[in-house]
């Protein structure tokens, strides 16, 4: 069985434990009997159900939850900074990508028969965040939507790789998937929230109605209970959803290095994650210039953060250097807003001036918490893919890539970015870099 075949298996066993779970948490629901008569209120029995009802509430909820994504959909593809490249296209449009519109509508049409799937529209999303995704839905179809700043830090064949592996998303089916994997999950959230609140006011009614401690006790009790019950189900049905979404990205990465190549694959994995580091870097050093502000007077925005990060060069990937740059881009887009909005009278010039000494001690205060930090903290749990670019082109070769896998085989337990140390890669819907580049890897005996 091949290394995709394997994948499948996963991804497909992991969908139907996601639905059994799910299944039995509705039949469970449907089950249920509450009665504030009883000391626990709560049972389960054919008794008190209503079949009819209950298969006409997740009838309901399931079509309002339709009704919303379709809405969602609409005004994304409607917001500011959505640009339509295909069918339609506003020649008007002033265009700042590196890549013309042509020539990114031409590689996603060749690509797609290339995939055996057919896409009905294209987008470019205004964005400083290195993206893309793709989702199908009856009377919209099939919309791939690609981020401006991946255009910025990729190459051709990189960019194309990014385009195929939505592709493969489509030619698997996955957005209907990701679709049906959210379905139940109001139903059965809506019924626990319920059932909480009923035990809740049931345990208030005991000590505020019937002077009752011992029964409030017990229905604190039963409170609890089926609190830690619910939620243990639910992380579960969680896990094995993010599990196949997981698994559905390496497929799609799989379909991607098949159709360009596992060397224009893994590096555009490298860079769009590399390049979400020096992000992450930097939006983290923004909130500790923040976090300075001990009254969080004026507090920072979405805009402003979204700003501050446009206003970082949008090709660049070194998180060291967002970390040093952290200091300019928030004093001097703070000082900036304060002359636009507010009229203060304020040179370019003069704010260079006043930013630089200001950024410098920040650096150097920074400087001495993150020693202080690191002297006490874990050992570095990375492996730095740029250790195997041995000749600093920030693209990997080849024999490149065959040197970074071997740090990565021989560190088993390191990531490959500072982002992913400490996370629950259980609980997330991507797999972490380091597994995906060893899987092309695999699958292409390098």
């Amino acid at each position: 069985m091949s290394l995709a075949e394997t994948i499948s298996r996963k991804k497909w066993n992991s969908f139907a434990l996601f639905l059994i779970l799910d299944v039995v948490q509705i039949a469970f629901v449907s089950l249920l009997i509450l009665d504030e008569s009883t000391p626990l209120i709560v049972s389960i029995g054919l008794g008190g159900s209503n079949p009819f009802t209950t298969v006409l509430l997740f009838i309901g909820i399931v079509f309002a939850q339709s009704v919303m994504i379709y809405l969602v959909a609409m005004s994304m593809l409607r917001k500011e900074g959505m640009v339509e490249l295909y069918p339609t296209f506003d020649a008007s449009t002033k265009w700042r990508c590196q890549y013309s519109r042509d020539d990114l509508v031409k590689w996603t049409q060749e690509l797609a028969e290339k995939s055996g799937v057919s896409v009905d529209r294209v987008f470019i999303m205004r964005s400083p965040l290195p993206n893309a995704f793709t989702f199908s839905l009856p009377l919209i179809g099939t919309v791939i939507v690609i981020h401006t700043n991946l255009l910025d830090v990729l190459g051709q064949s990189e960019v194309m790789s990014v385009i195929a592996h939505e592709l493969g998303h489509v030619k698997n089916a996955d957005s209907l998937i990701s679709i049906i994997v959210r379905m139940p999950a109001i139903f059965v959230d809506l019924i626990y929230l319920y059932v909480y609140v009923r035990l809740g006011l049931g345990v208030a009614s005991s000590l505020l109605v019937n002077f009752d401690l011992f029964l409030a006790a017990v229905r604190l009790g039963v409170l609890i209970a089926f609190f830690i019950a619910s939620r243990m189900i639910m992380s579960g049905s969680i896990i094995f959803a993010q599990r196949a979404s997981r698994e559905a990205e390496l497929l799609a990465d799989l379909h991607a290095a098949e159709v360009l190549g596992a060397e224009a694959t893994i590096n555009g994995l490298i860079r769009l994650g590399q390049r979400a580091e020096a992000v992450t870097a930097l939006v983290s050093e923004i909130r500790w210039l923040e976090s300075l502000n001990p009254e969080r007077m004026n507090p920072l925005t979405n805009a402003e953060l979204n700003q501050m990060i446009l206003s970082y060069p949008l090709d660049a990937i070194d998180e060291v250097n967002a970390r040093q740059m952290a200091p300019w881009v928030f004093l001097t887009t703070r000082l900036t807003n304060m002359r636009d909005v507010y009229g203060v009278e304020i040179s370019n010039q003069q704010i260079k001036d006043a930013v630089a000494p200001a950024a410098q001690n920040l650096l150097a205060q920074r400087k001495k918490e993150t020693h202080d930090e690191s002297s006490t903290g874990p050992k570095n749990m990375v492996v730095d893919w740029r250790k195997a670019d041995s000749d600093g082109d920030r693209r990997l070769s080849t024999d490149e890539l065959v040197d970074l896998l071997a740090m990565l085989r021989e560190n088993p337990s390191k990531m490959m970015f500072d982002s992913e140390v400490g996370r629950n890669l259980l609980m997330i819907d991507h797999p972490d870099f380091r597994r995906r580049v060893i899987s092309l890897a695999d699958a292409f005996n390098l």
